[in-house]
């Protein structure tokens, strides 16, 4: 029999697919829109302009985003003989990221027209197989705009080859061009250090470090305030952690019976 620690696993990985999928999907096309609209025919030669999941999910960066957190799409390719300025690439890159903090404000507007037609769907206070119809969809929206917040945060981070680094590049590269030289001269060892403070170390006791989670959330909880109102429900993520939960944390008769009475 599974356990309840890889039962929960299941669940949030099979709400937070379609969320992924969506935030993904839109990211890259914006990336390829704004780069075609500076003429560059790139993106469309290469089939990006497309709302099809498959043109712009890379297989192995979405299973990376649900085992560990850390995962990549697709990266849209542009010609700089089109996209020439730096205030152009920075709205290149930036344009991923916005789209992904609009994604999330709709979101939020749709589950706080749901919560006001059945305010009953906020009791369901964990995502499960033992929902209500309306639950369902409640934790679906829910999911999707906690992705969709943490695409946002998470690349508009000024660390390469995420979107942030690109937007200070085209904005500040003309006026720190040794600087930038250096972290382009260097991106590798720069990933390797970021991944390690950012996604290992947090998860060793004995190290510590920080974790991205606090932050992330808290981006979450401020957006969901002021669109959604209120306070948002624990907003979980797929991750293996949840595989070594012991059994004696009282997941089981949660999942059982996730909304309140």
């Amino acid at each position: 029999m599974l356990g309840s620690g890889f039962e929960y696993y299941l669940i949030l990985l099979l709400f937070a697919v379609p969320g992924i999928a969506l935030g993904f999907t839109v990211h890259e096309l914006c990336h390829a829109a704004v780069a075609t609209s500076y003429g560059d025919p790139t993106p469309r030669l290469q089939g990006r302009l497309s709302l099809n999941p498959a043109d712009q999910i890379d297989p192995l960066g979405l299973v990376l985003l649900v085992l560990i957190g850390f995962g990549f799409a697709r990266p849209v390719q542009f010609n700089p003989a089109y996209v020439r300025s730096g205030r152009q690439r920075a709205w290149v890159s930036f344009a991923g990221p916005l789209s992904n903090l609009v994604l999330a404000a709709l979101l939020g507007v749709l589950i706080r027209l749901l919560i006001a037609a059945d305010p009953s769907v906020q009791l369901c206070l964990l995502p499960s197989f033992a929902l209500p119809l309306d639950g369902y969809l409640y934790w679906f929206l829910v999911e999707a705009f906690f992705v969709n917040v943490i695409l946002f945060a998470f690349n508009l981070i000024p660390l390469p080859p995420l979107d942030g680094y690109g937007v200070a590049e085209g904005l500040l590269g003309a006026r720190f061009p040794a600087f930038f030289h250096w972290i382009d001269a260097n991106r590798t060892p720069i990933y390797v250090v970021a991944i390690l403070l950012f996604f290992v170390l947090p998860n060793l006791r004995a190290t510590g470090g920080f974790s991205l989670g606090a932050p992330l959330t808290a981006t979450a909880d401020w957006l969901w305030t002021r669109v959604v109102n209120g306070l948002p429900p624990p907003l979980p993520f797929p991750n293996l952690a949840y595989l070594l939960m012991p059994s004696s944390s009282g997941l089981a008769s949660a999942l059982a019976q996730p909304c309140l009475p």
